[in-house]
């Protein structure tokens, strides 16, 4: 029992020393190489079992959604059309400089000579893959006077153009949007290649301080829808080519936001494409509108036939336009009233270091058959100097004009392009 006793206490304290070290070492940091290992136990103590490796931890159990319905969660992404528009910034800036002849009679004529800015306009227009294009355009010098024969105007800022055309079929588009049709046989002539430097007095009709303001008689851009089929090809340029053009649209003014009643205004145009570049239009209008305003709104409905004309031959231009107006008054059942305005014009084209073309063009407007002094005519002879190094135009013209009233009117004007 003793032997037994004195045998145990050595044991003991060997177990002891190692529990006291190893909490020892274990509380103060040690040396990387020696501190971290086990003290050797005295001689003939049995060596301690290995420990048993520790088992590789269990793989994270993947994260499970709670039980029951799942939670709503974002509406799914739209995904985008397929293709891209390609888009190609447009714009020009037209100012010229007027002296308008001034009447000893009529104070509002004349009297304004200087510079004035006849377009500054900015755009875009787009395709997307032959599938579908669009135009987008703002112009900064309308022209906005507050009653008819003001002498002075103010500029602003107005929407030119707001349409897309989707091909349903070939060439054949459907458009829709804010543009203008071919009635006015003047809209197929962007004003960057116009001769002269304002339109054909149809088109444009007499503008404030020129004489008695007067509107023109051809429509102007308005809110529809259009099918059409240019008959322009750039991969066919050589060939005759028949296009149309059958269009609804609000008939209100060019800048009304809406219909001014119930009813559209609808056309139709006929259009062949010549060789060498020269074409014909032939139109017609119909438009049940009202003016005034309520309770004395009256009814008034226009009905139009136009004719456009452009022949290239060489260096020679021929061009002619005309318009003819019925206007019936079903509220009054007053006399009905006829309108109709022309012009005609040719041009020569000489050859020169700078593109050089000089021409001369008859224009006349009779607004209405149930005034017999309204008529006025006008004779014009200009010149264009093209500067294509600057994307410029610069032109010159002279315009006599033959007023029923017998008005001292006439005008010179000089006017300078450049394309953006």
């Amino acid at each position: 029992m003793h032997v037994r006793g004195r045998g145990a206490i050595p044991v003991a304290a060997a177990v002891c020393g190692a529990l006291v070290f190893g909490s020892t070492a274990g509380a103060q940091p040690a040396e990387p190489d020696r501190a971290a290992e086990p003290a050797e136990p005295p001689p003939g103590t049995p060596l301690p079992p290995a420990p048993a490796p520790a088992p590789a931890p269990a793989p994270a159990a993947p994260s499970r959604a709670p039980e029951g319905p799942a939670p709503a969660g974002p509406p799914a992404a739209v995904q985008p059309p397929a293709g891209r528009f390609s888009w190609e910034p447009f714009g020009y800036l037209r100012l010229q400089y007027r002296v308008v002849q001034n009447d000893p009679e009529v104070l509002f004529v004349g009297r304004d000579d200087g510079f004035e800015l006849q377009n500054a306009r900015v755009g875009v227009r787009g395709s997307l893959e032959g599938r579908a294009a669009f135009v987008l355009s703002l112009d900064g010098a309308v022209d906005e006077r507050t009653q008819i024969n003001v002498p002075q105007g103010k500029l602003r800022v107005g929407l030119r153009d707001a349409y897309s055309d989707v091909v349903v079929s070939g060439r054949t588009v459907v458009r829709a949007g804010f543009f203008q049709t071919a009635v006015d046989p003047q809209a197929l002539i962007s004003d960057t290649a116009r001769a002269f430097v304002d339109k054909p007095i149809e088109s444009r009709g007499v503008r404030a301080t020129e004489g008695f303001e007067t509107q023109g008689l051809t429509p102007g851009r308005s809110l529809g829808a259009a099918l059409r089929l240019d008959p322009e090809d750039p991969e066919a340029a050589a060939a005759f080519r028949v296009g149309f053009e059958v269009a609804a649209q609000n008939g209100a003014d060019e800048y009304s936001s809406n219909n001014d009643n119930d009813q559209p205004a609808v056309s139709a145009a006929l259009r062949a494409r010549l060789l060498g570049g020269s074409w014909i239009v032939a139109a017609g209008r119909y438009n049940p509108r009202s003016v005034g305003a309520l309770p004395f709104r009256q009814d008034e409905t226009d009905v139009q036939a136009s004719l456009g004309l452009h022949v290239a031959a060489g260096p020679l231009l021929v061009g002619a336009g005309g318009i003819f107006q019925r206007t019936t008054f079903p509220t009054t059942s007053g006399p009905h009233q006829n309108a109709f305005g022309g012009h005609g014009e040719v041009l020569f084209r000489v050859a020169t270091a700078l593109p050089l073309a000089v021409g001369y063009r008859f224009g006349v407007l009779d607004p209405s058959s149930l005034i017999t002094t309204d008529r006025v005519m006008e004779h014009t002879a200009g010149a264009t100097l093209g500067v294509p190094r600057y994307r410029m135009r610069v032109q010159v013209q002279l315009t006599y004009v033959d007023d029923q009233r017998a008005l001292s009117n006439s005008r010179a004007q000089v006017a300078a392009e450049l394309s953006l």
